[in-house]
Protein backbone atom coordinates (compact mmCIF):
# COMPACT_ATOMS: atom_id res chain seq x y z
CA UNK A 1 0.00 0.00 0.00
CA UNK A 2 1.05 3.48 -0.81
CA UNK A 3 1.13 4.43 2.74
CA UNK A 4 2.98 1.67 3.98
CA UNK A 5 6.60 2.44 4.53
CA UNK A 6 8.58 0.26 2.47
CA UNK A 7 11.26 -0.82 4.71
CA UNK A 8 8.66 -2.41 7.22
CA UNK A 9 7.84 -5.08 4.45
CA UNK A 10 11.06 -5.41 3.43
CA UNK A 11 11.68 -6.66 7.39
CA UNK A 12 9.07 -8.82 7.29
CA UNK A 13 9.96 -10.55 4.60
CA UNK A 14 13.09 -11.36 5.72
CA UNK A 15 11.65 -12.79 9.26
CA UNK A 16 9.60 -14.88 6.91
CA UNK A 17 11.68 -16.98 4.92
CA UNK A 18 10.45 -18.66 1.65
CA UNK A 19 9.93 -22.18 2.72
CA UNK A 20 10.78 -25.49 0.97
CA UNK A 21 8.59 -27.38 2.69
CA UNK A 22 6.12 -29.48 0.83
CA UNK A 23 2.73 -27.52 2.36
CA UNK A 24 1.57 -23.92 2.01
CA UNK A 25 2.01 -21.75 5.15
CA UNK A 26 1.20 -19.09 6.73
CA UNK A 27 2.88 -16.42 8.82
CA UNK A 28 1.40 -13.70 10.72
CA UNK A 29 2.55 -10.67 13.11
CA UNK A 30 1.28 -7.33 14.71
CA UNK A 31 2.25 -4.06 14.07
CA UNK A 32 2.52 -1.18 16.15
CA UNK A 33 1.25 -0.86 20.18
CA UNK A 34 -1.85 -0.15 21.66
CA UNK A 35 -5.74 -0.47 20.45
CA UNK A 36 -5.03 0.32 16.97
CA UNK A 37 -2.58 -2.49 15.00
CA UNK A 38 -1.86 -3.40 11.87
CA UNK A 39 -2.31 -7.35 10.98
CA UNK A 40 0.56 -8.58 8.49
CA UNK A 41 -0.48 -11.73 6.85
CA UNK A 42 2.03 -13.60 4.54
CA UNK A 43 1.07 -17.21 2.47
CA UNK A 44 3.42 -19.14 0.44
CA UNK A 45 2.73 -22.15 -1.70
CA UNK A 46 5.59 -24.41 -3.39
CA UNK A 47 4.36 -24.10 -7.02
CA UNK A 48 4.40 -27.47 -7.56
CA UNK A 49 1.11 -27.85 -6.08
CA UNK A 50 -1.30 -25.26 -7.61
CA UNK A 51 -1.76 -23.99 -11.20
CA UNK A 52 -0.70 -20.33 -11.83
CA UNK A 53 -2.86 -17.32 -11.96
CA UNK A 54 -4.68 -18.61 -8.22
CA UNK A 55 -6.04 -16.12 -6.59
CA UNK A 56 -6.64 -16.32 -3.10
CA UNK A 57 -9.31 -15.56 -0.37
CA UNK A 58 -9.02 -15.56 3.32
CA UNK A 59 -12.01 -15.26 5.70
CA UNK A 60 -11.14 -13.78 8.89
CA UNK A 61 -13.72 -14.25 12.12
CA UNK A 62 -12.97 -11.68 14.48
CA UNK A 63 -13.99 -12.20 18.27
CA UNK A 64 -16.16 -10.02 19.90
CA UNK A 65 -13.24 -7.94 21.17
CA UNK A 66 -12.14 -6.45 18.40
CA UNK A 67 -13.14 -6.01 14.54
CA UNK A 68 -12.24 -3.79 11.24
CA UNK A 69 -13.49 -0.72 10.30
CA UNK A 70 -15.04 -1.36 6.94
CA UNK A 71 -14.62 2.24 6.20
CA UNK A 72 -11.04 2.41 6.80
CA UNK A 73 -10.71 -1.08 4.34
CA UNK A 74 -12.69 1.45 1.50
CA UNK A 75 -10.26 4.12 1.83
CA UNK A 76 -7.14 1.37 2.15
CA UNK A 77 -8.64 0.25 -0.95
CA UNK A 78 -8.75 3.02 -2.92
CA UNK A 79 -5.27 3.59 -2.13
CA UNK A 80 -4.11 0.25 -3.54
CA UNK A 81 -5.28 -2.11 -0.54
CA UNK A 82 -6.94 -5.37 -0.90
CA UNK A 83 -10.30 -6.26 -2.12
CA UNK A 84 -12.67 -7.13 1.06
CA UNK A 85 -16.23 -7.83 1.86
CA UNK A 86 -17.70 -7.27 5.31
CA UNK A 87 -20.82 -7.04 7.55
CA UNK A 88 -22.35 -3.81 9.05
CA UNK A 89 -20.09 -2.92 12.07
CA UNK A 90 -20.56 -0.90 15.12
CA UNK A 91 -16.94 1.08 16.09
CA UNK A 92 -18.38 2.10 19.86
CA UNK A 93 -19.73 -0.78 20.77
CA UNK A 94 -17.97 -2.37 24.06
CA UNK A 95 -16.67 -6.19 23.36
CA UNK A 96 -19.39 -7.39 25.92
CA UNK A 97 -22.16 -6.05 23.37
CA UNK A 98 -20.82 -6.86 20.36
CA UNK A 99 -21.21 -10.29 18.43
CA UNK A 100 -18.21 -12.14 16.37
CA UNK A 101 -17.77 -10.75 12.96
CA UNK A 102 -16.79 -12.92 9.60
CA UNK A 103 -14.88 -10.92 7.06
CA UNK A 104 -13.50 -11.96 3.20
CA UNK A 105 -10.10 -10.28 2.40
CA UNK A 106 -8.63 -11.13 -0.82
CA UNK A 107 -4.81 -10.63 -0.63
CA UNK A 108 -2.88 -9.40 -3.92
CA UNK A 109 -2.06 -11.96 -6.71
CA UNK A 110 0.37 -14.25 -6.53
CA UNK A 111 3.97 -13.67 -7.18
CA UNK A 112 6.78 -16.37 -7.66
CA UNK A 113 9.69 -16.39 -5.95
CA UNK A 114 12.32 -19.07 -5.88
CA UNK A 115 9.81 -21.65 -6.98
CA UNK A 116 7.38 -20.67 -4.51
CA UNK A 117 4.02 -18.67 -4.79
CA UNK A 118 3.92 -15.90 -2.62
CA UNK A 119 1.85 -12.85 -1.15
CA UNK A 120 0.45 -10.64 1.26
CA UNK A 121 -1.54 -8.24 2.92
CA UNK A 122 -1.90 -5.89 5.74
CA UNK A 123 -4.76 -5.03 7.35
CA UNK A 124 -5.55 -2.35 9.98
CA UNK A 125 -7.28 -4.05 12.99
CA UNK A 126 -8.93 -2.54 16.04
CA UNK A 127 -9.47 -3.42 19.81
CA UNK A 128 -12.50 -2.75 21.54
CA UNK A 129 -13.08 -1.74 25.21
CA UNK A 130 -13.89 -3.99 28.25
CA UNK A 131 -15.82 -3.45 31.03
CA UNK A 132 -13.68 -2.55 33.89
CA UNK A 133 -12.67 -5.39 36.29
CA UNK A 134 -11.80 -5.92 40.30
CA UNK A 135 -8.92 -8.21 39.97
CA UNK A 136 -7.64 -8.17 35.86
CA UNK A 137 -5.82 -5.31 34.81
CA UNK A 138 -5.40 -6.80 31.16
CA UNK A 139 -7.15 -9.22 29.40
CA UNK A 140 -6.20 -11.57 26.51
CA UNK A 141 -8.30 -11.28 23.00
CA UNK A 142 -7.32 -14.08 20.53
CA UNK A 143 -7.59 -13.80 16.87
CA UNK A 144 -7.49 -17.35 15.81
CA UNK A 145 -5.60 -17.90 12.09
CA UNK A 146 -8.49 -17.15 9.06
CA UNK A 147 -9.21 -20.36 6.59
CA UNK A 148 -7.88 -19.55 3.25
CA UNK A 149 -9.77 -20.80 -0.42
CA UNK A 150 -7.86 -20.65 -3.57
CA UNK A 151 -10.11 -20.03 -6.80
CA UNK A 152 -7.84 -22.23 -9.68
CA UNK A 153 -7.14 -25.88 -10.11
CA UNK A 154 -4.68 -27.33 -7.25
CA UNK A 155 -2.50 -29.99 -8.16
CA UNK A 156 -2.01 -31.48 -5.23
CA UNK A 157 -5.16 -33.27 -3.17
CA UNK A 158 -3.48 -33.83 -0.25
CA UNK A 159 -3.66 -30.16 0.79
CA UNK A 160 -7.38 -29.52 -0.29
CA UNK A 161 -10.08 -29.85 2.47
CA UNK A 162 -13.25 -31.55 1.48
CA UNK A 163 -15.19 -27.83 2.15
CA UNK A 164 -15.91 -25.73 -0.67
CA UNK A 165 -17.58 -22.29 -0.35
CA UNK A 166 -19.43 -20.31 -2.69
CA UNK A 167 -18.05 -16.78 -2.21
CA UNK A 168 -17.92 -13.56 -4.00
CA UNK A 169 -15.56 -13.94 -6.88
CA UNK A 170 -12.17 -11.19 -6.22
CA UNK A 171 -14.32 -8.74 -8.10
CA UNK A 172 -17.17 -9.06 -5.58
CA UNK A 173 -19.88 -9.05 -9.00
CA UNK A 174 -20.41 -12.80 -8.62
CA UNK A 175 -19.95 -15.97 -7.12
CA UNK A 176 -17.19 -18.49 -7.66
CA UNK A 177 -16.74 -21.82 -6.37
CA UNK A 178 -13.72 -21.09 -3.44
CA UNK A 179 -11.23 -24.59 -2.81
CA UNK A 180 -10.46 -24.74 1.08
CA UNK A 181 -6.53 -25.88 1.92
CA UNK A 182 -5.10 -27.01 4.84
CA UNK A 183 -1.12 -25.07 6.14
CA UNK A 184 1.14 -25.02 8.08
CA UNK A 185 1.40 -22.14 10.43
CA UNK A 186 4.06 -20.62 13.08
CA UNK A 187 0.98 -20.66 15.61
CA UNK A 188 -2.37 -21.09 15.81
CA UNK A 189 -3.73 -17.58 16.56
CA UNK A 190 -2.99 -14.01 17.31
CA UNK A 191 -2.92 -12.62 21.14
CA UNK A 192 -3.51 -9.42 21.83
CA UNK A 193 -3.25 -7.65 25.43
CA UNK A 194 -6.24 -5.66 26.32
CA UNK A 195 -5.93 -2.63 28.85
CA UNK A 196 -9.02 -2.52 31.36
CA UNK A 197 -10.22 0.07 33.74
CA UNK A 198 -10.32 -0.92 38.11
CA UNK A 199 -13.50 -1.03 39.83
CA UNK A 200 -11.93 0.25 42.78
CA UNK A 201 -11.32 3.55 40.73
CA UNK A 202 -15.02 4.11 39.87
CA UNK A 203 -15.41 6.60 42.89
CA UNK A 204 -12.29 8.21 42.07
CA UNK A 205 -13.01 8.29 38.49
CA UNK A 206 -17.01 9.87 38.88
CA UNK A 207 -16.24 12.27 41.86
CA UNK A 208 -13.39 13.40 39.53
CA UNK A 209 -15.42 13.66 36.80
CA UNK A 210 -17.99 15.56 38.28
CA UNK A 211 -15.28 17.83 39.60
CA UNK A 212 -14.17 18.97 36.35
CA UNK A 213 -17.73 19.26 35.01
CA UNK A 214 -19.40 21.40 37.82
CA UNK A 215 -16.17 23.46 37.54
CA UNK A 216 -16.25 24.24 33.65
CA UNK A 217 -19.58 24.98 34.06
CA UNK A 218 -18.70 27.58 36.48
CA UNK A 219 -15.96 29.14 34.52
CA UNK A 220 -18.35 29.26 30.97
CA UNK A 221 -20.80 31.49 33.25
CA UNK A 222 -19.04 33.35 34.43
CA UNK A 223 -17.24 34.07 31.46
CA UNK A 224 -20.72 34.46 30.05
CA UNK A 225 -22.17 36.76 32.06
CA UNK A 226 -18.79 39.36 32.53
CA UNK A 227 -19.19 39.63 28.62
Amino acid sequence: MESRPVFILAALTTLFPLTDSSSPNLYRTLIKNGFHRDLFTKILIPSSLIEPGCLCLMEEEFPPGMYIDPYELKNLREKGGPQFSSPAVDIEKPKELSPSLKFLIYPPPFTLESSVYVTNVTIPVHLRYHQPSSSDRTVQVQLRNPRVYLLCDVKEESIVKIKKKEYPCSSLDKNCTWTEISYMTDAIQVEFEVPVGCLHHRPIVVVSTLGVTILSCLYLCQKFFIH
